[in-house]
């Protein structure tokens, strides 16, 4: 049985409505809701979810009384639903360093958070890029990234799972060839294998994008494949990992959804997020790697202009919660 803290995100996106809609047919696992009893409760009200907050620092199971909660007031409560707010950022943040304070304590296996706003933590006074690292930095981590994990398109129903990671993140697209090394590649197919393993997966095929239009169009279009993506993936196959690139960009997630892959490693934040968007957004979560601890979150952001209407899908919240408790147990 998974032990999960589950941070409500920020309370002036759609965070809290989702995460109560996910809970309302409550998975077999122990939670530890972790936010602001007042966001809580009118995020109840507005769902018409009855889960009330029971005072708690530990994680347990829900019941008809309600879900264990550690409740965190937030020092100001000055914003305004479906508008970004400093004060709303600092909550979340506070929220969300208790969370991995009780992962590193063991109290809680894996922490789950609801959609941040990364502006929102930045204006705040936090001096970091997302929320990714300001979890990197209370763990004490320096090599971690991020991966994104859809049903697969070729067996949607079957449990089996299609991982996308990114060799560069959050990075401006001029600064993202520099960034490209075969260094930077062979790490992240050496945690992309190592993630979709620890989650159960057999045999995994990997499939890595090239970079340039058309692979490079044997050096036309540049050079990279050639002299940084090939030598990465030869290296990953020495290891032993089934790899296999690179492979055109406009192709790869074709070729994914027809199921010939179980990975595919990307180069840059939109080549990765547009595909697996289109393929899969209904139930994209987002998986933190190289922490100490398992890290979810839905794959979408606070959706300023749905919160507080109820109309919020709450499906990615539902599948983090089960994507979460799958990695523990594994």
């Amino acid at each position: 049985m998974a032990r999960l803290a589950v941070v409500i995100g920020d309370p002036t996106g759609i965070g809290p409505e989702v995460l109560a809609r996910a809970l309302a047919t409550p998975p077999a696992d122990e939670f530890l809701v972790i936010g602001d009893a007042v966001v809580w409760q009118q995020a109840l009200q507005l769902t018409g979810v009855h889960l009330p907050p029971q005072p708690s620092s530990r994680p347990g199971r829900i019941t008809v009384s309600g879900v264990p909660f550690l409740d965190l007031p937030a020092g100001d409560r000055g914003w305004r639903i479906g508008e970004l707010s400093p004060a709303a950022g600092r909550a979340a943040a506070t929220w969300m360093e208790r969370a991995v304070r009780l992962a590193l304590d063991h109290v809680v296996d894996g922490l789950v958070f609801a959609p941040l706003n990364k502006q929102a933590i930045i204006k705040s006074g936090y001096a970091v890029r997302d929320e990714y690292e300001l979890c990197a930095r209370l763990a004490g981590v320096e090599d971690y990234d991020e991966m994104n994990v859809i049903p697969h398109p070729a067996a949607p129903e079957s449990g089996r799972l299609l991982w996308v990671a990114r060799v560069t993140g959050h990075a401006a697209l001029r600064d993202v060839a520099p960034m490209v090394t075969r260094e930077r590649v062979l790490r992240t197919i050496r945690l992309a294998h190592r993630v979709a393993s620890s989650a159960g997966a057999d045999k995994l095929r990997i499939g890595v994008a090239a970079l340039n239009p058309h692979a490079g169009e044997g050096g036309l279009l540049g050079d990279e494949e050639e002299r940084i993506l090939t030598p990465a993936v030869v290296a990953a196959i020495t290891e032993g990992i089934s790899a296999m690139g690179p492979i055109p960009a406009d192709h790869i997630f074709r070729h994914a959804r027809e199921g010939r892959y179980d990975v595919v490693v990307s180069m840059y934040h939109d080549q990765a997020q547009i595909a697996t968007k289109l393929l899969g957004f209904e139930m994209g979560v987002s998986v933190g790697v190289g922490y100490p601890f398992v890290m979810v979150t839905p794959s979408h952001g606070t959706a300023f202009d749905i919160a507080g209407k109820g109309v919020a899908d709450h499906r990615p919240m539902a599948q983090a919660l089960s994507i979460a408790a799958r990695l523990t147990q594994a």
